[in-house]
Parts: structure tokens; C-alpha cells; sequence
């Protein structure tokens, strides 16, 4: 971890994303965060605190994930998205031991959630997963009835609730979500007392339909909006803000050039800084020569090809800069230039990408 690199994450802006998402999808409904990869790279250690007691559980991609909430003292409900595989017996009988949720995808998955159970001598909890479309993990809708029925047979294996995951609830066009939604409705047993969900961030906008008794928030609760096209708006607070100090400051003459390669030719006496953040650090080098970072409220164009820990941006245009100064590498202002969003779009890729890479090696801190 690098102390001179901070992401200062905000608690508010955390909990303005729940309160807006809970009057979304209203007081009947459960909140259910993933945090898996850390939180999408915004720090757990940081936002257990905030989270643990607003939301309604967590849901976590594998099964170290779940055992370390547990290990934070967590007593509530955990859905582990991932099964245990392969050897790994004794991490799926902790699982059961510590009453987590698991996920049933096959008939080979639940007898192996049910031997564990035995090898533990106590009941097993798991939601069944259904694919309606996606493509990816899940029994096929065709399988599903036959697969409730075995788990129904068990004596030791108790069905709490049964999920999907939309493929494009993100895009204007519902039609494909839609017919997903009813592949799902076309599974559900009459049992009252399941977990039915199926909505992520951008079904829990836009498509209250696929709200039942629980949704699966991930990017929208951390302030980012899935994607450009949903329909509605929310007012979303991101939470994340980036920053790190000028290590150098330096002149180079016209004609000049900086960076692997030599690629950034100046084409005025200018000053640079250097800041001590790369492409190892999660800042991506695609965004050499097109990004900019702020320093005292105004923009550093990044110059030249992002290093693996450091990178050149011009400051010619901002007086008085001096080493030790802030810079802020990401900004949590939505219409920022250097915002998460607008990143992702100079990167050609999702905001998820861009937080989930700025994890290991900097430092996370809780403010406000």
C-alpha cells in the first residue's frame, strides 16, 4: 500500500445512495449490496461500518469473501453468488457451519452442498440460481423445476430463495430483460416465504417489475450509474475520490518530448509535475495523453505514456505549483472531467472497470 496515494471515501455519499435506492424500491423490499472484489475496489475495511447497518444483508462472488464478513462479526444474512469447487471441502463445510447462503447452479452443486451439510451434521441454506438468458452461470429455466424438487427431497438442505441476473437491464431497449424477467416468473414455486430477486443496480431503476422481495445492488450503491442509457434518473452521490501529491516539477523547452517512447512532444517552454500514480496502480495507461487531472481546482492534462508508477501532467497554465501540492487524480464529481464516468468513457470502458483496478496499492480512508 502506498500512503502518498489516497482514495478518500465518502460515508455520506454512501448513505444518500442507500436512502435514494430504498425510496426506489420501497420499505418492503430487502437491500442486499454486492461488495464482492472489495467492495468493487472502494475499500470493505473502510465501508463495513457504514453498510452493516443499513442494508440487509451482503452478497459476496466467493467463499472467502463470505467467511471474512463473518470473521468481521457479521451475524446477518450472506449470499455467496460463487459455490465452493473442487477440493475445497473444508471451506464449503465452514460455509454451512456459519450459516452462509450458498448458490445451487446443478445437481452436482447441491450434492456437494449436501455433503457437506452431512459431514457438518447441520441444514444447509442455498438459493437456487436460474438461467432465463444471460448465458453464463445458472440451471436453464428447463432444468429448474426438476432441480427445486430434489433440493424439496433433502432433509438437510433448505431452498431460501431463487435468483437470476439480467444481461442488459442497462441498455434503453427492455425487451430482452423483459423476456428474462418472464422466463423467471415462469419457475417460482407458490411458496410464500422464498427470496425472489433478480434486479441489479440498473433493474432496480428502471424496471420495478423485477423488484420482488429483494435486489442486488452493486455500482449504483458507490454513486455510479450502470450505463448512459437507463430511462429514469437518480440522484446519485459517487463516493470515491482519488488523491495523490506532486513529487517533481520540472521545465521542458519547446520541442521537447517525456514518457516511454518519447510521444508527447511540447510544443511551448512548459512546466510538468509528476505524480506518483500508474498503470500498476490502477490508473490505466490508455489514458495517457487524453485524461487530466485537477490541481488546484483547475485541469493537468496528462502528458505522454503513463508509466507504471508515475505519470507527467502539464502545469504550465496553473501558477504557483510546487512540489507536495494535491493533485486530484479522480474526482467525485460526477461532471468532472477526470470523474470515474467520464474516465471510463476516455478508457472505452465501464465504471466498474475503473474502480475495481484502484484497489491494492492505495490507500483507503472513510471521511465525512
Amino acid at each position: 500500500m502506498k500512503n502518498y496515494l489516497t482514495a478518500s471515501i465518502s460515508a455520506s455519499a454512501i448513505r444518500h445512495n442507500i436512502a435514494a435506492l430504498r425510496q426506489r424500491i420501497g420499505p418492503d423490499v430487502r437491500l442486499c449490496p454486492v461488495v464482492k472484489d472489495d467492495c468493487y475496489g472502494h475499500g470493505m475495511d473502510v465501508l463495513y461500518p457504514v453498510l452493516s447497518g443499513l442494508v440487509d444483508g451482503f452478497a459476496v462472488a466467493s467463499p472467502h469473501e463470505a467467511l471474512a464478513l463473518r470473521r468481521r462479526g457479521y451475524k446477518g444474512f450472506i449470499l455467496c453468488l460463487l459455490s465452493a469447487y473442487f477440493d475445497e471441502l473444508e471451506v464449503q463445510d465452514d460455509l454451512v457451519r456459519q450459516s452462509i447462503t450458498q448458490t445451487v447452479m446443478s445437481s452436482t452443486a447441491l450434492a456437494s452442498i449436501r455433503a457437506a451439510a452431512e459431514r457438518v451434521g447441520e441444514m444447509a441454506q442455498v438459493h437456487l440460481k436460474v438461467d432465463t438468458g444471460m448465458g453464463r452461470l445458472g440451471v436453464p429455466v428447463s432444468q429448474a423445476g426438476d432441480l427445486i424438487g430434489s433440493i424439496h427431497e433433502l432433509a438437510d438442505v433448505e431452498l431460501m430463495g431463487i435468483y437470476t441476473h439480467f444481461a442488459s437491464a442497462d441498455e434503453a431497449d427492455k425487451t430482452t430483460a423483459l423476456q428474462q424477467l418472464h422466463q423467471f416468473k415462469s419457475i417460482i414455486p407458490p411458496t410464500k416465504n422464498l427470496m425472489l430477486h433478480a434486479a441489479n443496480s440498473a433493474a432496480a431503476i428502471d424496471l420495478p417489475e423485477t423488484h420482488f422481495n429483494m435486489v442486488r445492488l452493486g455500482i449504483a450503491l458507490y454513486g455510479y450509474r450502470p450505463s448512459d442509457a437507463l430511462l429514469h434518473t437518480m440522484e446519485l452521490k459517487p463516493c470515491m475520490e482519488v488523491g495523490a501529491k506532486l513529487i517533481a516539477v520540472k521545465h521542458i523547452r519547446k520541442g521537447g518530448r517525456s514518457g516511454y517512447g518519447l510521444t508527447h512532444e511540447y510544443t511551448r517552454d512548459s512546466r510538468v509535475g509528476i505524480v506518483p500514480i500508474g498503470y500498476g496502480d490502477g490508473y490505466f495507461r490508455c489514458l495517457s495523453d487524453r485524461a487530466v487531472v485537477r490541481i488546484k481546482g483547475m485541469n493537468a492534462p496528462v502528458c505522454g505514456q503513463v508509466s507504471m508508477d508515475q505519470m507527467t501532467v502539464d502545469i504550465t497554465d496553473i501558477p504557483a505549483v510546487k512540489v507536495g501540492d494535491e493533485v486530484e487524480v479522480i474526482s467525485s464529481d460526477p461532471q468532472a472531467p477526470n470523474s470515474v464516468e467520464n474516465l471510463a468513457r476516455l478508457a472505452g470502458t465501464i465504471p466498474y472497470e475503473i474502480t475495481c483496478h484502484l484497489g491494492h496499492n492505495i490507500r483507503h480512508v472513510l471521511v465525512d
